[in-house]
C-alpha cells in the first residue's frame, strides 16, 4: 500500500539529509504509530508519502502511483491532518461541501456524526475556532471522506480529555481492512490501546517498523534483571530505583502488553539494530 524503497531526502540548502536509504513498507489492515525525537522527520515523512516533498533519489509508491506526481486518483484516496494549518473564513460544512467532492468515499452523513460525537458548533467558521475546536473539525473531516491512506500528526494535541476519549472510540470504529492508517504523536498513552504496529524513526532511518502482535510475541517488557544470562536483555534502564528493560521471551511465559514508552527508548538506543 504504501512502499518507501533506499530514499534519500534533504531540505534544498541543507547539508544533512533527514533521510538516507530509507526502505518502509506498510500494508493494509493496520493503525501505525510513528514515533521519533522531535525534528526528526516524522512530518517530513508524511509530506513524502503525499508528494508534498520532492525526494533526492529512490522510490516511493502508494497505492501503486508515484506520489510527486500528485494524480487526481492518488490524492483522492489519501488524507493528512497536519499538526496545524490555517483555515478558511468559512463554517466545516461549507468547507466540506467544497473540497469533498474530490473524494469519491466522501460521506456527509458520517461527517454529520462526527460532529455530533465530537460537540463542535455549527455555523461557526473554522478561522475562529479555537485549536481544539479546529483540531475536531478537520479529524471529523478527514474521517468523513473514507480514504484508504490517512495519516495523522498529532491529531490528539489540542483536544481535552473527552475529546480524546471520543477520538478514541471514532478511530477504533474506523472500517481498516482495506486501508492504512498512521498516526504521528509523543502522546503515547493517549493511542496505545489503538495502535497495532509500530514504525520508528531515529537517525535519518527507521529503527523500528514491527507488528505490536510481533513484539509481544518475541519480547517482554518491565522488571527484569540485567545479569540473567538465560534471558539477557536487550536494553534496561533505571526507573523509579527499579532496573526496567525489554527481553526475550520464553515460549513458556504468556504473551504481555508491550511498554511503547520502553520500546522507544530502546529502538533510538539501538537496541533492534541487525
Amino acid at each position: 500500500m504504501i512502499d518507501i524503497d533506499n530514499v534519500n531526502f534533504r531540505y534544498p540548502g541543507k547539508r544533512m539529509r533527514v533521510f538516507e536509504g530509507v526502505s518502509l513498507h506498510l500494508v493494509p489492515g493496520h493503525i501505525y504509530g510513528l514515533f521519533g525525537k522531535n525534528g526528526i522527520g516524522k512530518s517530513t515523512l508524511f509530506r513524502m508519502i503525499c508528494g508534498a516533498n520532492s525526494i533526492e533519489s529512490g522510490k516511493i509508491r502508494v497505492l501503486g502511483e508515484t506520489p510527486i506526481d500528485r494524480s487526481p486518483s492518488l490524492l483522492s484516496q489519501l488524507a493528512l491532518i497536519p499538526e496545524d494549518m490555517d483555515m478558511p473564513n468559512i463554517d466545516l460544512f461549507a468547507y466540506a461541501r467544497r473540497y469533498g467532492a474530490f473524494y469519491p468515499n466522501y460521506s456527509h452523513q458520517d461527517l454529520c456524526r462526527y460532529v455530533d460525537m465530537f460537540e463542535i458548533p455549527k455555523g461557526q467558521r473554522i478561522s475562529s475556532m479555537s485549536l481544539g475546536q479546529r483540531k475536531k473539525a478537520m479529524i471529523a473531516y478527514a474521517f468523513a471522506l473514507n480514504t484508504k491512506i490517512l495519516l495523522m500528526d498529532e491529531p490528539t494535541n489540542g483536544l481535552d480529555i473527552t475529546s480524546k476519549r471520543v477520538f478514541r472510540t471514532m478511530l477504533d470504529e474506523l472500517p481498516r481492512f482495506d486501508r492504512a492508517i498512521m498516526i504521528s504523536t509523543h502522546q503515547v498513552r493517549d493511542l496505545e490501546q489503538l495502535i497495532d504496529a509500530v514504525v520508528i524513526v531515529n537517525n535519518a532511518g527507521i529503527a523500528l517498523n514491527e507488528t505490536v502482535a510481533a513484539l509481544a510475541d518475541r519480547y517482554v517488557f518491565g522488571p527484569c534483571d540485567p545479569n540473567d544470562l538465560r534471558h539477557p536483555p536487550i536494553y534496561t534502564e533505571r526507573a523509579g530505583g527499579v532496573v526496567v528493560g525489554i527481553r526475550p521471551r520464553s515460549t513458556t511465559e504468556p504473551e504481555q502488553e508491550i511498554d511503547l514508552e520502553l520500546l522507544f527508548a530502546a529502538a533510538v538506543s539501538g537496541a533492534f539494530e541487525q
